[in-house]
C-alpha cells in the first residue's frame, strides 16, 4: 500500500518539474529577441541624418552669394586710384572697388561715357554699418541712359550724354553718323562730311575736328615731330601734361596745342578699345568755342571702330 500510493505523487512531482522548465526556457529566448531590436533601429536611425542635413547646406551657399549681385548703370567719371574707380549713379557720385576682371575696365572708358556694371556689397572689417561695392562687371553701354549693349552689336541710332557747359550738367541726344572705318555719334550743333572725315560747327564751320585712323603699328614719336610740324604754323607748340587737358582727353597718348592771334590748333593721338586715332582740332577764339569743345570731344570720344 505504501508503494501503490508514492506513484501518484512522483507523477505529480514530474508534472511541475516540466512545468517549471518550460517557463524558465521562454525567458531567456524572448530577451536576447527583444533587446536586439531596439539596438538596430537605434543604430541605423541616425546614420541617414546627418548626411539629409549637410546637403542642403553644402548647397545653399552659392545660391545666397550670387542673389547678392547688384546691377546698374549709371555715367563714368574716372579712376580715384589703381583700385577704384567713381561712377554717377542714381544715388549720385559713388566709389566703387575694381575687383577680379574689372582692373583694365578703366582703360577702355572715357569720362562721361555711359556704362552698365555689376558689384558685390562687403561690409568693412571692425565696421559692419559701412559697406564697401566691389565691382565684378564693368562695361560701356552702347544706348544712352543704362541700356545693356545690344547683343547682336548693333549700335542704338541716337545717344544721350552728359555735358558739362558753362558749368552746369546737361544732358544732350547725338545721332549715329558713319565714317571712313568707324562710326560716331554727331549732335545737332555739327556737320559731319565722311569724305575728309570733317566734324564742323554748323554756325560757323572754321571750328572744326578732322579725324584720322592710324593703323596699328603707328609710330608716336614720328606723331609728335609730325603734329609740331603742323601747329608750328601757327605758334609755339606746347606738349600738354595730363593735368593741363580737358577731363575728356586726359587719356590721351599725345596732346599738342599751338596758339595764334585768333586761334588755337591742337593735335592729338588717342586711342579708343585699342585703336588709334589723331584728332585735329581748329578752334577760332569767339562765343562758340565754349560750346564747341566739350560737343566735339563727347563726339570723337564716342567712336566706335568697325
Amino acid at each position: 500500500m505504501k508503494q501503490h500510493h508514492s506513484l501518484p505523487a512522483m507523477a505529480a512531482v514530474a508534472v511541475l518539474m516540466l512545468a517549471l522548465t518550460a517557463c524558465g526556457g521562454n525567458t531567456p529566448a524572448t530577451a536576447p529577441g527583444q533587446s536586439n531590436s531596439p539596438a538596430e533601429t537605434a543604430t541605423t536611425t541616425p546614420s541617414t541624418e546627418p548626411t539629409e542635413t549637410a546637403n542642403p547646406t553644402a548647397t545653399a551657399k552659392p545660391e545666397d552669394e550670387a542673389s547678392q549681385v547688384i546691377k546698374g548703370t549709371g555715367t563714368y567719371v574716372g579712376q580715384i586710384d589703381n583700385h577704384s574707380v567713381e561712377i554717377n549713379t542714381e544715388e549720385g557720385a559713388t566709389a566703387f572697388e575694381l575687383g577680379p576682371g574689372t582692373e583694365n575696365a578703366p582703360e577702355t572708358l572715357n569720362m562721361d561715357d555711359p556704362v552698365i556694371f555689376e558689384y558685390v556689397e562687403k561690409a568693412v572689417p571692425g565696421d559692419e554699418t559701412v559697406k564697401q561695392r566691389v565691382l565684378s562687371k564693368l562695361a560701356l553701354a552702347s544706348a544712352g541712359s543704362g541700356s545693356e549693349p545690344s547683343t547682336e552689336g548693333a549700335l542704338p541710332q541716337s545717344k544721350v550724354f552728359q555735358l558739362n557747359l558753362e558749368g552746369n550738367t546737361e544732358e544732350k541726344t547725338a545721332h549715329l553718323i558713319k565714317g571712313d572705318g568707324y562710326s560716331l555719334y554727331v549732335f545737332d550743333i555739327f556737320t559731319f562730311d565722311s569724305g575728309s572725315n570733317k566734324l564742323a560747327m554748323k554756325i560757323d564751320n572754321h571750328y572744326y575736328a578732322e579725324i584720322v585712323k592710324l593703323p596699328s603699328d603707328f609710330n608716336l614719336d614720328y606723331l609728335l615731330l609730325e603734329g609740331q610740324e603742323e601747329l608750328a604754323k601757327t605758334g609755339t607748340v606746347k606738349k600738354l601734361l595730363e593735368s593741363e587737358r580737358s577731363g575728356q582727353m586726359s587719356d590721351a597718348r599725345l596732346y599738342l596745342r599751338a596758339s595764334g592771334t585768333n586761334v588755337s590748333r591742337e593735335y592729338i593721338v588717342k586711342e579708343i578699345a585699342g585703336q588709334g586715332y589723331i584728332f585735329k582740332l581748329n578752334i577760332p577764339q569767339g562765343e562758340p568755342s565754349e560750346g564747341f569743345v566739350p560737343h566735339v570731344f563727347a563726339s570723337l570720344n564716342s567712336i566706335v571702330s568697325q
